[in-house]
């Protein structure tokens, strides 16, 4: 009987572990990217999980932007990306299906700036420089109070 009851203790624990919990701090990754990436580390991870629907240069930057279509993501239809004329990544939104992402999936809503003109939102959270890493600004937009439409990550100036 002991027996059986540890049994069942540790799966629950092993499960609930497991379970997707809302992030206290959004993340500086999404599918993978982060920002400053070379172009062809972020090219050999999108083939891997999605397709590329367009490229189009910057003439005004001298970068390039991409948009990546994703193969099986339920939350994200396509992913956006920007490169410096260095080729290094400097912009990333994912785009959401509609009613599949809360703000609060991305990072704590409580720690987020706030902005809405009553028919749109955005939550804006600062990550701190770390390291080499330098700061990073993570906007959500939605015209919903409960779902996001996109986010993007950016360097932070």
């Amino acid at each position: 009987m002991l027996r059986k009851i540890s049994l069942t203790c540790l799966l629950v624990l092993i499960l609930v572990s497991g379970s997707p919990a809302a992030p206290g701090k959004p993340s500086r990754e999404v599918f993978g990217l982060r920002l400053g990436m070379t172009e062809e580390a972020v090219h050999k991870r999108m083939r891997k999980i999605a397709t590329q629907q367009k490229e189009e240069r910057e003439e005004e930057e001298g970068g390039e932007q991409e948009v990546w279509i994703l193969k099986k993501d339920a939350r994200y239809n396509y992913l956006l990306t920007k490169f410096s004329r260095e080729h290094r990544l400097t912009l990333v939104t994912a785009v959401a299906r509609p009613n599949r992402v809360h703000y609060s999936d991305l990072g704590e809503t409580k720690d987020a700036t706030v902005a809405t003109d009553g028919m749109n939102y955005s939550y804006k959270w600062q990550i701190a420089a770390h390291g080499k890493e330098r700061a990073v600004l993570v906007i959500a937009r939605g015209s919903s109070t409960e779902f996001i439409t996109s986010y993007s990550l950016y360097f932070s100036r």
